[in-house]
C-alpha cells in the first residue's frame, strides 16, 4: 500500500500506491504512522460506503438521509397484548390490557421493560 521513497532526518517520505495516476507523498515520523492512517481513511470510496459506515454517520450526513427512529410492536409479558411503540418515545408507555409499564424514556431511545419482547415494524 505504501512504498518507501526517502528519509530526511527523522521524517520518512512514503508513496501511496492507491493514489494512481497521481503520486501522493506522505510525510511520516519514523516511529509514528498516524499520517499514513489518516491518508488511508481519506482514500476510502465515498460513493459506495459500507452499511456499517452509513449507520455510524449522522442521519443527515448519510448518502441517502434516513432516520434512526422506528416503530415497534411490543408484547406485554403479562397479558400478551401487542402495543405499537415509537423507539424514541418520550413518555412512559403502559399496556392497554393490564396497565404494566412497557417502556420508559431515556435521553434518546426508550428503554423496554425487562421481559418485554419487540418486533421492528416494516414500512
Amino acid at each position: 500500500m505504501f512504498r518507501f521513497k526517502c528519509k530526511i532526518s527523522n521524517t520518512v517520505i512514503m508513496k501511496c500506491c492507491l493514489c494512481i495516476p497521481k503520486d501522493a507523498n506522505i510525510p511520516a515520523f519514523k516511529y509514528s504512522s498516524s499520517n499514513l492512517c489518516k491518508h488511508i481513511e481519506l482514500a476510502k470510496d465515498l460513493l459506495h460506503p459500507s452499511p456499517e459506515d452509513e449507520k455510524r454517520n449522522h442521519k443527515k450526513k448519510r448518502l441517502v438521509q434516513s432516520p434512526n427512529s422506528y416503530f415497534m410492536d411490543v408484547k406485554c409479558p403479562g397479558c400478551y397484548k401487542i402495543t405499537t411503540v415509537f423507539s424514541h418515545a418520550q413518555t412512559v408507555v403502559l399496556c392497554v390490557g393490564c396497565s404494566t409499564v412497557l417502556c420508559q424514556p431515556t435521553g434518546g431511545k426508550a428503554r423496554l421493560t425487562e421481559g418485554c419482547s419487540f418486533r421492528r415494524k416494516q414500512h
